[in-house]
């Protein structure tokens, strides 16, 4: 199996998570397990890293509950105008630490940040840390051996 850094993992889960707005955008049917082995050109799902698994397949199935909280957080927006990219990066960093809880919150939030730097307008990185700061609940992280 493929080694993936924790960002990478994320990244890729954030390339499903955009892949599967494009297919509700389109109001197209689509498996998600497709869509996640697809993203990392595997054949078989054991091949894909586990913790992409868990913030993707948490993400799925909190996904109401996910797309509630941001929009809860819209001011004079709706979820609906927000970017795709920008939504895939959100579902990634609120499924990851409201879910999944394996990295403290800074670096989840700083995570979602870099994201939006790397795929997202300008200035977008900024409304991405507002929502997911407001978004994430500080938890506690219980560094496992």
């Amino acid at each position: 199996m493929k080694q993936y850094t924790r960002s990478d993992e994320r990244t890729k889960a954030m390339q499903s998570f955009y892949q599967v707005f494009l297919f509700l955008e389109n109001k197209e049917d689509f498996d998600a397990t497709e869509v996640l082995l697809n993203v990392f050109g595997e054949d078989d799902i054991k091949e894909v890293p586990l913790y992409a698994k868990a913030i993707y397949s948490l993400g799925l199935e909190h996904f109401e509950e996910i797309r509630s909280l941001i929009a809860s957080h819209l001011n004079g927006w709706t979820f609906e105008r927000i970017d795709d990219v920008a939504k895939a990066i959100l579902f990634t960093s609120i499924s990851e630490g409201l879910y999944v809880k394996g990295a403290p919150r800074k670096v989840v939030i700083n995570e979602g940040v870099k994201m939006a730097k790397n795929f997202c307008k300008e200035n977008d990185y900024r409304f991405i840390n507002a929502v997911l700061d407001k978004s994430i609940r500080p938890y506690e992280f219980m560094e496992q051996a």
